[in-house]
């Protein structure tokens, strides 16, 4: 019997195996689907994201990549978040309200950076790269899911197409 990392969800079982062409109905319970898993690993079809059996196992047993923070972890995330985006628009200014040394924007901005599918903590980490404080340049850690997305976002903007049409002809204007 595979041993499935408790962090796997339900849903994050199904979309695995629905990538490998392995259809689980959302009705079984994930205990179900845990105590199936070897008939589907025998029906899968492996591709450029899963593939062979032994990657497959890696990724059941390891952690899952999405980012679950509980409510309490993400109010900290957030209100961090917010002090760093507060403190990098009030030009940089060490205060009570916000940070008394630049360490301290750093340390916080290192702690959020792991979460980065908050859009919040994108922003922080991009603001606080652009400041003259920076100690190290931060990029956020995001999920496949969550680039998948961005990248999507990202297309649809580029390929905005604007309609201006000119033509060429004659005018009147009339003034009262």
């Amino acid at each position: 019997m595979i041993i499935i990392h408790k962090t796997h969800s339900k849903m994050d079982l199904i979309e695995l195996f629905n990538c490998l062409s392995v259809y689980i109905p959302k009705t079984l319970i994930k205990q179900e689907i845990i105590g199936n898993i070897p008939q589907y690993i025998s029906s899968a079809k492996y591709n450029d994201k899963v593939q062979d059996v032994c990657e497959l196992i890696d990724i059941l047993k390891s952690k899952t990549k999405k980012q679950r923070p509980n409510l309490k972890l993400k109010n900290l995330i957030m209100l961090k978040a917010k002090r760093v985006v507060k403190y990098c628009s009030s030009n940089h200014q060490l205060s009570s309200d916000t940070y008394l040394c630049h360490e301290d924007v750093y340390h916080d901005v290192m702690f959020i950076a792991s979460y980065g599918d908050i859009s919040t903590v994108r922003k922080a980490c991009y603001l606080y790269n652009e400041s003259p404080f920076c100690i190290n340049h931060i990029n956020p850690i995001l999920s496949d899911d969550k680039i998948k997305e961005l990248t999507n976002k990202r297309l649809i903007k580029k390929n905005k197409v604007f309609g201006l049409k000119s033509k060429q002809g004659k005018v009147i204007l009339t003034f009262n």
